[in-house]
């Protein structure tokens, strides 16, 4: 009389032990695969920043958090014509670190889903678009290497209260930057100065006229405008008429810039292995672009003395920035 009740609930402990087996059998080959997962680092060049990225990559994957990950290099000159070649290492993602490296992988419909680092957000953006049949975004996304133009603002806003003018000089690629600096003009921002740049020629001559009205000059990245060439006389001129000049990377401030907000490649690195992480457990699918997650700020304290700058602590800086947006 008391058997089928007897059976039914001997029978609900087994189901439950029968899928927690399944359970346990799912755990440990999804562990298996993520042992197996490789990723392949396209470098455009073995030294300098690159180097510096690919070290700060391999440590934060052989974080505890971050397990199962393993690298495999593969210089561009060496880059295997076929994407089955040993040499990518049945990679299920690739790191195309450098402009060159995002150019050739973007030639490439038969590479795997590709996340391009240390490139300005003007030559991906410009690749994109003349590959963009071969690479869609969903399988070729970025983190920009420069800093979002809201960070850039939140500096000034910091160093400068009130409503400071601020000088741009504007070549072929940051141009685009001047409709959204004038939004944030009309939304109560600084005033903003600007003056276009073609040619080399014309950098010192539109420097000069920008800085008669403006309190301080903001370096937008630009292949044209700003240059290991012309780098040093921009600064010595904004020197000369007494206006700090705000640039986009610490060799900037360490050759005179008053401030930078900028991302290190190890930042870069930190922000890499978390979307390779995630992305990996999601089936190699990667997020949209992006801006550094992490970000530096570096005062030239000698330079502000020279202005009568008063300037926060470094750090204190950072984290009054870390509370903004990260993108655009």
């Amino acid at each position: 009389m008391f058997r089928a009740p007897l059976l039914a609930t001997l029978r609900r402990p087994c189901r439950r032990l029968a899928w927690l087996l399944i359970a346990a059998q799912l755990l440990l080959a999804g562990s298996a695969t993520l042992a197996e997962e490789r990723v392949a680092v396209l470098l455009s060049e073995g030294g300098g920043f690159h180097r510096e990225f690919v070290e700060a990559l391999q440590r934060a994957l052989d974080d505890p958090s971050i397990s199962g990950r393993s690298l495999s290099l593969v210089e561009l000159t060496d880059l295997p014509e076929r994407a089955d070649d040993p040499r990518l290492g049945g990679a299920s993602l690739l790191v195309a670190v450098g402009v060159r490296a995002m150019r050739a992988a973007a030639e490439r419909s038969d590479l795997p889903p590709t996340l391009n680092v240390l490139v300005p957000r003007s030559s991906y953006e410009r690749v994109l678009a003349e590959s963009a049949r071969r690479r869609p975004r969903a399988q070729f996304s970025v983190i920009y290497l420069d800093q979002p133009l809201s960070r850039q603002l939140a500096l000034i806003r910091k160093l400068f209260p009130g409503k400071p003018r601020v000088g741009v000089l504007l070549g072929p690629e940051s141009s685009a930057f001047l409709p959204r600096l004038r939004a944030e003009e009309a939304r109560g921002g600084p005033g903003v100065v600007s003056e276009k740049v073609l040619s080399e020629p014309e950098i010192i001559p539109a420097l000069a006229r920008v800085l008669r009205d403006v309190d301080l000059l903001l370096a937008l990245p630009d292949s044209v405008v700003f240059t290991r060439d012309s780098a040093r006389p921009i600064l010595l001129t904004a020197y000369r008429h007494g206006k700090p000049l705000l640039g986009f990377s610490q060799a900037y401030v360490k050759a005179g810039a008053l401030a930078a907000v900028f991302s290190t490649p190890a930042q870069i690195a930190r922000q890499t292995a978390e979307i390779l992480d995630s992305s990996l457990a999601r089936r190699s699918v990667l997020p949209a672009a992006s801006y550094p997650r992490y970000f530096s700020v570096s005062v030239n304290r000698a330079v502000a003395r020279g202005l009568a700058i008063e300037a926060p602590a470094d750090e204190a800086l950072r984290a009054a920035l870390a509370v903004g947006p990260d993108g655009e």
